[in-house]
């Protein structure tokens, strides 16, 4: 239960840091609307959380 709880918390990071990247880059461009960014950054969210979750959970079996 605690490897899960780790990569976890590893993937909500990574998730949250690869968010703020976004919003960053985002809002450096000119013509993109608000709600575009809002959009992006959930978007960015879930699809990193759930790459970094399942490659934490492959290499985590390639271990074992």
């Amino acid at each position: 239960m605690k490897n899960n709880s780790k990569s976890l918390i590893i993937s909500l990071v990574t998730a949250v840091l690869f968010s703020f990247l976004f919003v960053f880059i985002a809002n450096n461009k000119i013509g993109i609307a608000q709600f575009d960014i809002y959009l992006g950054t959930v978007w960015v969210f879930f699809l990193s959380f759930i790459v970094v979750l399942s490659l934490t959970h492959t290499f985590k079996k390639g271990k074992d």
